[in-house]
């Protein structure tokens, strides 16, 4: 098994985080990208049968990469808040908007609607993407793989 490239780890950070599954041949480092099930009924499905044909003909060869679980999407999210400078008006509207009762859709609108934060905002979250499938590469090669 050889390493994925930097790119090639990049690029999976960026499917999974619009949504998409990607399925990692762990022989030859092929990456299929497939909408997850619920995309999937919204998208014409014949655009990706052959990829689906081609992870179902070698279902053992693929590991899954799926986004973050909610949990660790929300942990995100408190990073970023804790890495801004104290006594930020931004920092105390985003603290605010992951203690309501929406925490995603209260801080995705502040975030939005912050100028110069924003853009921190993504750079910041397209860090941490590449660093959790960094550890779900790592974890698949010492757990999942003979």
């Amino acid at each position: 098994m050889t390493a994925l490239t930097s790119e090639q780890i990049k690029e999976i950070a960026e499917n999974i985080d619009c949504g998409m599954v990607c399925h990692w041949n762990i022989n030859n480092n092929r990456l299929i990208f497939l909408p997850t099930d619920q995309l999937m009924q919204y998208n014409d499905s014949d655009a990706w049968d052959e990829d689906i044909k081609e992870v179902e003909q070698n279902f053992s060869d693929y590991k899954e990469i799926e986004k973050p679980d909610s949990t660790e999407s929300f942990r995100f999210m408190e990073e970023f808040t804790d890495e801004l400078p104290d006594n930020t008006r931004i920092k105390v509207t985003l603290i605010e908007a992951l203690n309501k009762r929406k925490p995603f859709r209260e801080f995705k609108y502040k975030i939005d609607n912050s100028g110069e934060y924003r853009q921190l905002w993504f750079d910041f979250k397209n860090q941490k993407m590449i660093e959790y499938v960094k550890e779900r590469i790592d974890y698949i090669i010492k757990y999942e793989t003979d």
